[in-house]
């Protein structure tokens, strides 16, 4: 790998006990390919999961992303949840919010017939670690997002090269691309969104303009 997966510059080797890509410039940090899980072990990753309505730290963690964004998000309509995951807590939490929720995950919800509507609210929790082609899935959300929607994220943000191989959030083996708030003002420029709010460790809110 010579280019960075999202702004396509020169990447610089990072290695840990596998092998890493670091962009100066947008500051992403990558996998390398070589180093991916199959699809049908990713799945099985993800199916260890206790992501349920029951487990209170679960709910907890989306209570309070969702308070975090609650001053940018829009009174109600469609809403897209992406990656739900095999137990989509998150859309049902919207759903009691009075949110109309479509889910989208590529192995427990896969439909792409979300790419044929619009959405006021896209979110996106613990599901950009996961992207092998990063641009090109948030290029699919912004084309998904209404003007003047929101476009709502939770990953991790890692906090430099030199302290990134010690991080626990590298280690899950499905984590395969890490942002810091330099990415996301990257992205927001190269889409067209506006950064309205993040917390600088893992929530970023993304606005789309309004049309005039």
């Amino acid at each position: 790998m010579t280019d960075c997966k999202i702004c396509g510059n020169s990447v610089d080797e990072l290695q840990c006990r596998q092998l890493y890509w670091h962009c100066p410039v947008c500051d992403l940090i990558t996998l390398d390919n070589n180093e991916l899980l199959t699809p049908e072990a990713e799945k099985e990753r993800y199916q260890l999961h206790n992501n349920v309505a029951e487990n209170e730290g679960y709910v907890l963690m989306f209570e309070r992303f969702l308070e975090f964004a609650a001053p940018w998000l829009p009174d109600g309509g469609q809403a897209l949840d992406f990656g739900c995951g095999p137990g989509p807590v998150l859309a049902r939490m919207l759903e009691q919010q009075g949110w109309e929720v479509t889910i989208y995950d590529p192995f427990f919800a896969p439909s792409r017939d979300f790419c044929q509507h619009s959405f006021e609210l896209v979110t996106a929790t613990e599901v950009f670690e996961h992207f092998v082609y990063p641009l090109a899935e948030l290029r699919t959300l912004n084309a998904v997002l209404a003007p003047g929607g929101v476009l709502a994220v939770m990953t991790h943000f890692h906090s430099g090269p030199d302290a990134f191989c010690d991080w626990w959030y590298r280690r899950d083996p499905t984590h395969i691309v890490f942002y810091s708030i330099k990415t996301f003002l990257w992205l927001a420029n190269e889409l067209g969104l506006e950064l309205k709010a993040s917390d600088n460790k893992k929530s970023v809110v993304l606005q789309k303009p309004a049309q005039s």
